[in-house]
This record gives C-alpha cells, sequence and structure tokens, in this order.
C-alpha cells in the first residue's frame, strides 16, 4: 500500500529495545508489562479506543518531568539543558494525539470514568516517582512508548488487512501533522508512531544521562533543546483558525425523503467539498475507490472530497443534511 499521502517524517526503528541493566530499569520495565497487559486485556483490538484512554495518560509524564525540573532549576540557579522546553512539547504532543483519536472514536462513558481515575492514580504516583528518582520515570516513559510503537504497529496492520475502517482522517490531524486533504486514519497512525518513538528515544536519552550511562545507550549523550519542537508538526497556535463556512446546504432529510440520486453512486465536482451531517440517528456512508464504509451520527460527520465516488444508507430512522464548501472544511 502506498505512503505517498505522509510527510516526511522521520524513520522510525522498530527494533529498539532498552535492555534492563539494574533493578531499576528492571521496575520499570516491570510496571510497562504490567500496564501493558491491563491494556490489552480491556481494550482488545479496540484501538481507537486504546488510544483515547491511554494518551490521556501518556500526556502526564512530560509535564510532571517539566514541572519538576523545572523548579530544580529555580532551586539550584541552574539551566535545564533544555530539558524544559522538550518535556512540554512531549505532553503537549501527546494531548494532540488524544484530540485526534477523539475525533475517530467517541469515548464510551464508562471510558471517560476510566480516564478520569487512571489519570488521577498515574499523575500522583508518576510524580512520586519522579521525586524519588527521575531516571527511574525516564526509564518507565521509554518502555512505555516502546510499546506504543509496538501497539501503533498492530493498528497499523489491523487497518491493512482491512479489520480497521481506513476512514478520512479528522480535520485536526490534517493542520496538525500537514497531511494532504485526501490524507487517511492510516496516515495519521504513521505519524503518531513516529511522535512516540521520538518521545522513546528521547525518555531513554535522559534516563541514561541520569544513570550516567549514556556511552553505552546507544543513544546520544548529547540531548539538548534541538530536540524540541518536533519540525513535522504545527503549532497549536498554527491549528486555531476560524472555521471554513459552507457555500450551500440542503434541507434537512429524513429516512423517506433522503433523495434516491444520494443512495446511488455519485461525488461532487471537481472543486467542490461536501460534509454529510447527521443530526439523529445514523447514516452509513460507502466510499467506492478505494472501497471502505463509515457509520455517521451526531458526532461523527462524514468528509466528501472532490470527485469522490460514494452513496450513503439510512440505517433505521434518521435526520440530515448535505453541505457544500469552495474548499477542505478540514484544512481550515
Amino acid at each position: 500500500m502506498t505512503q505517498a499521502n505522509t510527510p516526511t517524517i522521520p524513520a522510525v526503528d522498530l527494533t529498539v529495545h532498552h535492555q534492563p541493566g539494574d533493578l531499576s530499569d528492571r521496575f520499570a520495565l516491570s510496571v510497562t508489562k504490567l500496564l501493558r497487559w491491563c491494556a490489552d486485556t480491556f481494550f482488545a483490538k479496540r484501538y481507537g479506543h486504546r488510544a483515547i484512554v491511554l494518551e490521556t495518560v501518556a500526556a502526564v509524564p512530560g509535564m510532571v518531568g517539566a514541572t519538576l525540573t523545572h523548579l530544580r532549576c529555580l532551586r539550584k540557579l541552574e539551566a535545564d539543558r533544555g530539558w524544559i522546553r522538550t518535556l512540554m512539547e512531549e505532553a503537549e504532543n501527546e494531548r494532540m494525539h488524544l484530540m485526534t483519536f477523539v475525533a475517530v472514536a467517541q469515548p464510551t462513558l464508562f471510558e471517560r470514568w476510566l480516564i478520569l481515575l487512571v489519570q488521577w492514580l498515574f499523575y500522583i504516583g508518576f510524580f512520586v516517582l519522579y521525586l524519588f528518582s527521575a531516571r527511574t520515570a525516564h526509564r518507565l516513559v521509554g518502555y512505555f512508548e516502546e510499546e506504543a510503537v509496538i501497539s501503533y504497529t498492530h493498528y497499523l496492520n489491523e487497518i491493512d488487512a482491512g479489520r480497521s475502517a481506513n476512514v478520512p482522517a479528522p480535520a485536526i490531524a490534517l493542520q496538525y501533522w500537514g497531511l494532504p486533504a485526501n490524507a487517511t486514519l492510516r496516515d495519521v497512525v504513521l505519524v503518531v508512531r513516529a511522535d512516540e518513538a521520538h518521545h522513546r528515544d528521547v525518555n531513554h536519552g535522559f534516563a541514561a544521562q541520569l544513570g550516567d550511562q549514556a556511552a553505552n545507550s546507544g543513544l546520544s549523550p548529547d540531548l539538548n533543546s534541538d530536540l524540541a519542537p518536533y519540525p513535522w508538526h504545527a503549532s497549536t497556535l498554527e491549528i486555531e483558525k476560524p472555521a471554513v463556512t459552507p457555500y450551500r446546504k440542503t434541507a434537512d432529510f429524513n429516512e423517506t425523503t433522503l433523495p434516491a440520486a444520494l443512495k446511488r453512486r455519485h461525488n461532487t465536482a471537481s472543486d467542490v467539498w461536501g460534509v454529510i451531517r447527521v443530526k439523529q440517528g445514523q447514516l452509513k456512508l460507502t466510499f467506492l475507490e478505494p472501497h471502505s464504509e463509515q457509520v455517521l451520527d451526531a458526532s461523527n460527520p462524514g468528509y466528501l472530497a472532490p470527485q469522490q465516488d460514494h452513496f450513503v444508507e439510512p440505517l433505521g430512522k434518521v435526520s440530515v443534511c448535505v453541505e457544500f464548501y469552495h474548499s477542505d472544511p478540514r484544512a481550515a
């Protein structure tokens, strides 16, 4: 399958694994394996929902590390060697992963409660760990990110095998990673995986520095502020732009009044983008080339690129309208 849609991103080494060298490393690896087992047991192959819950946790270490490093530098009147900026960028990057996957898979009510519980428990636990051993904390994050790279690789395999729908990339992903208008979920997972590999290498490098093991780590001992920001990302300020407005909008249709033309193969003009907005019920959107299906509801609109062949099918009672744009509404 072609990957031409993806922006230029660093190559991801899928073989990286830090061999534990002492009790601190073994503790970090054991905790990681335990949490990996919990995630595998609860989420199985529901990778979209898995990403939502785990990214709320993944955004915690960078913020904790940046805060405690900042306070330590103030106390000791010393420079931070670029660590604060790097860790803040990591936290922000993980938060953008979360916002992206929220647009792909809406969390259930139970998952929302799980997020509240797990985030607080992990925040307190990681804060205490960082106070007692920053080296162990960074090693733990390094192992977390190794598992994240593995999980997103499995997600790619599910998409390639057709077991997970390769839906269009959400608007926030197009803006943040600079993806083209026809980018898909597969493209998003590729850039997210590259982010996680970056976090993996940075945190293993930080742990090596703190443990005076840089010479034997296989990673650069000169990690500094050049690690951030990530060159293949837009800043969050750049993505907060006014929304594009439609130049035309249809009336609201229900399952009875939905035009027959929309239920058979059709497309928009070469310079027209469309958005199918479901106000009530569900509507199945089928793209023909390449073939994919998407169930639309009030929280999941359907995005149509110019001349993209498709048709729709109401799934029971439904209320729906179609908006037309002169430019891609996801790239506003």
